[in-house]
């Protein structure tokens, strides 16, 4: 975990030279899970991140522990027994987003790089928007993440209750100073 939060900072440092970054501290991510038996739906308000609109480059940390379910069981199992938060804290992605049109009020953008979770780093491509207000940019996607490419392990018995793919929405607010 020292690891990644050292190299999340310096990345974030390294290029905070070549223009203006732009932090969110008020980030959302939620995941729903539709299976036979039951729906699950989580949501995060502790993720946050940085963009440069100059270069696109982008951080994404969501604490794994932040996620709120709605029966403290389901918290309990996803914490320990299928995210394995306290090995594994954050979901990470780095990357670049494509796309977007600073003098847009609306911008179709693809965010693609590493996306790290469950310890395991895959490339992604995400499709999104970004929109513009004033001084204010907000980031939201919507994209599948399949549970078996990040080694998250679904017990037999739970196959009819946890869906094998979770949708996950992700929306982000930053300010311009």
């Amino acid at each position: 975990m020292k690891k990644l939060i050292i190299v999340f900072f310096f990345w974030f440092y390294a290029f905070e030279g070549y223009g203006q970054n732009l932090k969110s501290e008020t980030g959302y991510v939620k995941f729903y899970s539709s299976a036979l038996i039951e729906d699950i739906t989580a949501e995060n308000k502790e993720a946050s991140a940085y963009f440069n609109p100059e270069t696109r480059e982008a951080v994404f940390l969501i604490p794994i522990a932040g996620f709120e379910f709605e029966k403290s069981l389901m918290q309990e199992h996803f914490n320990e027994n299928y995210m394995e938060s306290e090995k594994y804290p954050e979901a990470y992605f780095k990357g670049k987003i494509s796309g977007f049109r600073p003098d847009q009020a609306e911008s179709p953008v693809i965010a693609e790089g590493e996306m790290t979770i469950h310890g395991v780093t895959k490339e992604i491509r995400v499709p999104g928007k970004i929109f513009r207000s004033g001084n204010s940019l907000r980031m939201e996607a919507i994209f599948n993440v399949a549970l078996v490419d990040y080694q998250v392990e679904i017990p037999k018995l739970m196959f009819q209750k946890i869906a094998e793919k979770v949708e996950v929405t992700t929306k982000f607010e930053f300010q311009y100073p």
